[in-house]
């Protein structure tokens, strides 16, 4: 199951145990944080689903698009973790350029312009997940922009 409205995003260590995030633990453009969405009432982690694993990350608002501001919460975003290329984990931030970049063939995306490509050869620009923050959680606001991963 996708995550839904209500959701909490948690680190989960592999062995089905999580720590809530918390937007105060969140640094302005430091490493993204990967996680997966939580139903906060049954506890269940929603990582039986690679495509479900999102990147964590303050940003300056004053920096960020139209569309990024809409769908993230005080300068913090959620965006898929899952490269539109070929599916390989977007897992590393280069600091100088201010993008998120995917190892397997060097596509790079931009966090303040909704995820867009600014280095193929993916050609899609990421999901982002909707985010609002309450009582220093990361809550999901709305599902996915757009569907995650890359396309057969």
């Amino acid at each position: 199951m996708r995550p839904v409205p209500g959701d909490q995003l948690v680190v989960e260590d592999g062995h089905g145990n999580a720590r809530v995030i918390s937007a105060s633990e969140l640094k302005l453009e430091v490493q993204q944080i990967l996680a997966f969405p939580q139903d906060p009432k049954t506890g269940v982690i929603r990582s039986g689903s690679r495509f479900n694993k999102v990147m964590v990350m303050r940003l300056n608002p004053e920096l960020m698009d139209e569309d990024t501001k809409k769908n993230s919460a005080e300068g913090v975003v959620a965006y898929s973790a899952i490269c539109t290329h070929q599916g390989c984990d977007v897992n590393s931030y280069i600091e100088e350029k201010k993008e998120f970049f995917c190892f397997c063939h060097y596509s790079r995306f931009d966090p303040y312009a909704a995820g867009k490509v600014t280095n193929g050869p993916a050609t899609r620009k990421l999901a982002m997940l909707p985010i609002e923050i309450k009582d220093d959680f990361i809550i999901v606001k709305e599902p996915f922009t757009r569907k995650p991963g890359y396309k057969k």
